[in-house]
């Protein structure tokens, strides 16, 4: 295992120690308790079957008893002290990379797909946690045993332990050849399950875009796809795992023949007594399960290698934290600048904004308006900083907005998009997402001002009803007014709105344009809209045409000097789309 993985991996292990100690003294004990046992064989024939010892006939059968009574009761102690470790490891793993990912910036969330991700975080984390609490523990407890059955050899001839001791290793060397290609076949094997878990994912999810296009035979086919690579490189691993243990017992078995051979000499010359010789080979072939053991744990700790590396690739990702500012954010006391900004999205050659340069009053209502793809989207998300831009600066009243503290700028935002995000929790909750400790009344005061209380009352726990994944059971308009009733609680010092009211009908928009109208009450507004009705009350219109600001007014100015923004209107309010 890779020196640094280790390591880390012992950082997780050092809040356990004591238990620790405990479970490796119980080890000990199961590996010198297993010597006893093949050694008890020698005395049992010896004294009791040979030379007819009464005495022994007594004292045996009760040592035999308590070496395997005390033998389970330490492999016991031993399974629940490794097993309670490993469980406290995964837990600790877990929150950790959990919480890790929930401040990674946005553009990794772009890179990493959400099945990827889940995949990392559950079946990663179990492959690691097997590792740690049965792989690494049953190794090291056979490995004491080992040692324990080869004293018993060398005890009972040395001759015959030198042999043993020889053959054995030779049986080990398959082992290594197979670990190499089991450390490969475990990260295709991860990588599978990720590909896996993605496809089921975003099947589940757009379970209704499937069955619209009738598609199930299709999406069906991709599973199978995916799960018959799945499948291949899962036979592979067992083709090697299975063939690990045949090989090792037939070059075993090579070893143990030529150990009859010569223990049988051995005997007729008088230098072993039966005893020792049987002795001797019981301890042999116990030796046989804890190499098994080994041999299958060096497969399985290199397959949890791979889980490894790319749990601690996810941990190792810089968090948007380090790009944190250290200045509180109490929201725009004169004016938002956008200066000179120039951003493209990561792995494009294209910029997505151009010299933006624009001044935007507190209290003031922008609109910014353009064909799809222009930009809108994109500069808004700067301002809460999900992207910071590749060259330029976004200033609040002077002030960076690179030096706040990211925390506090994004509790003084809220944004209302056209695609609504909503939790599988109740209607209270939604609302009051982001603010502890919240009274109904409050709740209750913004869900009315978002005109949302009339049909919340109607549903059927009110408040407390369960809006299940995304909100299936709302329509459109009604997911948008929790939002504006959610984003009113945030009471935010700037607001966005992008294209909030696009996938709506018109009765739908007629009502959350009033719900809007109650946020929008002395507040910074940046508001991307795809109707041009939408953006005439604002106080500037900003015209944007892939990426670049093309002119910005009133709008009968706009329609005065600025022929995109006319032509788009044109199409508007001509209804040719």
């Amino acid at each position: 295992m890779n020196k640094t993985i280790l390591k880390r991996l012992l950082q997780y292990l050092r809040p356990y120690l004591g238990r620790l100690i405990f479970a490796f003294i119980c080890m000990i004990a199961v590996g010198g308790l297993s010597a006893v046992a093949a050694y008890l064989i020698k005395p049992a024939l010896d004294d009791i079957f040979i030379s007819k010892n009464k005495q022994m006939l007594i004292i045996l059968p009760i040592a035999i008893m308590a070496t395997y009574f005390f033998k389970g009761l330490f492999t016991y102690l031993q399974g629940y002290q490794t097993h309670y470790i490993s469980e406290k490891i995964l837990f600790n793993i877990r929150n950790q990379l959990f919480g890790h990912l929930l401040y990674l910036p946005t553009k990794f969330f772009d890179k990493f797909h959400s099945g990827e991700l889940m995949s990392r975080i559950l079946n990663d984390t179990q492959q690691v946690q097997n590792s740690i609490a049965n792989v690494i523990p049953n190794t090291i407890r056979e490995f004491f045993t080992i040692l324990g059955l080869l004293s018993v050899l060398y005890i009972n001839n040395w001759k015959l332990a030198i042999v043993a001791t020889i053959v054995f290793p030779i049986a080990v060397y398959p082992v290594v050849i197979f670990g190499k290609k089991m450390k490969k076949l475990g990260k295709k094997r991860q990588i599978s399950i990720a590909e896996l878990t993605t496809i089921i994912q975003e099947t589940l999810i757009n379970i209704r875009l499937v069955k619209a296009f009738a598609t199930e035979k299709q999406e069906a086919k991709a599973f199978e796809e995916k799960s018959d690579e799945f499948l291949n490189i899962k036979l592979d691993t067992i083709k090697i795992d299975e063939a690990t243990s045949p090989l090792m017992e037939f070059i075993g078995s090579l070893g143990i023949a030529a150990l009859i051979w010569i223990g049988g000499f051995l005997v007729f010359k008088g230098e072993i007594t039966v005893g020792g010789f049987f002795s001797f080979i019981t301890a042999l072939f116990m030796m046989y399960k804890p190499f098994k053991v080994l041999a299958k744990a060096n497969n399985e700790i290199n397959t949890s290698i791979a889980s490894i590396e790319r749990i601690f690739e996810i941990i190792d990702k810089d968090t948007e934290e380090k790009k944190s500012g250290k200045k509180e954010f109490k929201g725009i006391q004169k004016e938002l600048k956008f200066h000179n900004i120039y951003f493209k999205y990561p792995e494009t050659q294209d910029y997505a904004l151009k010299d933006i340069n624009l001044d935007v009053k507190a209290k003031s209502i922008v609109a910014f308006v353009g064909e799809s793809g222009g930009g809108k989207s994109t500069l808004l998300e700067l301002i809460p900083r999900y992207y910071d831009p590749d060259a330029g600066e976004i200033l609040i009243d002077g002030v960076n907005i690179k030096e706040f503290d990211l925390k506090s700028l994004r509790k003084k935002i809220a944004i209302v998009s056209q695609r609504v995000m909503l939790f599988n929790r109740t209607v209270k909750e939604n609302i009051a997402y982001g603010k502890d400790n919240l009274n109904e009344e409050n709740i209750i005061e913004a869900a009315k001002a978002a005109y949302a209380h009339d049909f919340i009352i109607k549903l059927k726990n009110g408040y407390d009803t369960n809006l299940q994944e995304q909100g299936v059971i709302l329509s459109g308009g009604e997911k948008q007014r929790i939002a504006i009733a959610r984003a009113i609680v945030k009471n935010p010092d700037i607001l966005i709105l992008d294209e909030a009211t696009s996938a709506l009908d018109s009765e739908s928009e007629h009502i959350v344009q009033k719900a809007l109208s109650n946020l929008m009450k002395d507040r910074t507004v940046f508001m991307a809209a795809h109707r041009i009705a939408t953006a005439m009350s604002a106080d500037i219109i900003v015209v944007i045409k892939k990426g670049s600001i093309v002119d910005f007014g009133k709008h009968e100015e706009l329609i005065e000097r600025c022929s995109y923004y006319k032509k788009l209107c044109d199409i508007q309010f001509s209804g040719d789309i």
